[in-house]
């Protein structure tokens, strides 16, 4: 074969031609083997499906037989179809194959323009296809696999392409909304098997979701941080609150769902509610954003009875406390003795500030004594 090639009795269709057919009937022997050697039926299927991957790559670059598009299309068709055989072999070494040579295609198809809305666009079809199998399969290394090669190929554009833009005009949009759309993806693909069987989170799982939502922040942060000259960070981060309250709202009503999903998404809430106020306000607007959430809190943690929003709100009015603090000393340490600016009397924010915190410890004492009288 190699001999009719060199002569050039066999031309590019032909050897591309050669490619798949060899690919295609590894992958059917395989098929034949399946029952009798399920083990060394899944290596032939890996073998197959890899001289398919390079079957296309080859025709692409060296021959030029596919358009990018086309090429793209078949690597999609090619791990589609290895997905499916893994389903249907309950097999996980054949959907590491697929998700390894799905991730390899941008770089087996590339052109070197570096189109990041074709490069994302496919990448997030891909961890779709493998959210839909992580709703049937609880395969913990594919959902790894995706998050890691995901965090490579995103943060290694986010950090050369955009943050260091090189006075170049950068798509600081773009990488926000695809950012967003990888984080609920990821969110999603890390719940959704152990919510349909109604399984126990481990270690693991709460990790990646952990650092799934860090790792947005962050990234979404640094993103804002161009966009809008910062005055959105706080917008940003109050929505990142309300979008872990709506997941926990839909899941704490199904007494099924693991309660540590629940008390992490509860956790993840206050967090970033708590951080909006620093975030986005400035002076004497946090301590009244703080004194109205310790009250708030206290008064949720009676209605659902969670012990965790109870925490939060000692933790807010500690803070309380300090930034009270902080505030008094800004407004009174220095200005005190200013014969330029003297404070007007109870008409000034360190006075009207006080008097808030005043109030709110008021309510905060009367949730706490309605509820002594309660027990």
């Amino acid at each position: 074969l190699k001999y009719a090639i060199d002569k050039d009795w066999i031309n590019e269709i032909g050897r591309v031609s050669i490619g798949f057919l060899c690919g295609g009937l590894l992958v059917g022997v395989a098929h034949r083997l399946r029952k009798s050697f399920s083990t060394f039926s899944s290596v032939l299927v890996g073998g197959g499906v890899a001289i398919l991957y390079f079957t296309v790559t080859i025709g692409f670059h060296e021959y030029q037989l596919f358009s990018q598009t086309l090429a793209f299309i078949l690597t999609i068709l090619i791990t589609g179809f290895t997905v499916l055989l893994s389903l249907s072999y309950n097999r996980v070494e054949l959907a590491i194959f697929a998700i390894l040579g799905g991730f390899g295609a941008p770089f087996m198809v590339s052109t070197g323009e570096g189109n990041y809305i074709v490069l994302f666009t496919y990448i997030l079809t891909l961890n779709i296809g493998m959210l839909i199998l992580a709703y049937y399969k609880k395969w913990p290394i594919i959902n790894i696999i995706c998050y890691v090669f995901t965090i490579i190929l995103f943060g290694g554009w986010l950090t050369s392409k955009v943050l260091d833009d090189g006075g170049k005009p950068v798509p600081y949009l773009g990488a926000l909304v695809f950012a967003s759309l990888f984080y609920l993806v990821f969110l999603l693909m890390n719940i959704i098997n152990n919510i349909k069987e109604k399984t126990d989170f481990n270690a693991l799982e709460i990790g990646i979701l952990l650092s799934n939502t860090f790792l947005y922040y962050t990234a979404g942060m640094l993103i804002l941080n161009h966009l809008g000259d910062g005055n959105y960070q706080g917008l940003f981060t109050a929505l990142l609150g309300l979008v872990n309250l709506a997941f926990a709202y839909a899941l704490y009503k199904n007494d099924k769902i693991d309660r540590n999903l629940i008390y992490l998404l509860i956790g993840l809430v206050l967090t970033f509610i708590s951080l909006a106020a620093p975030v986005q306000l400035k002076g004497n607007h946090i301590t009244l954003f703080w004194a109205a959430e310790c009250v708030l809190l206290l008064w949720l943690s009676q209605k659902s009875g969670i012990t965790l929003i109870r925490q939060s709100s000692i933790i807010v009015l500690a803070l309380l406390g300090i930034s009270l603090a902080m505030d008094w000393q800004q407004v009174y340490g220095s200005g005190l003795y200013d014969t330029k600016n003297r404070l007007t009397p109870l008409a000034n924010k360190g006075f009207i500030t006080g008097l808030v915190v005043v109030a709110a410890l008021i309510l905060y004492s009367k949730l706490l004594k309605s509820e002594i009288r309660s027990v």
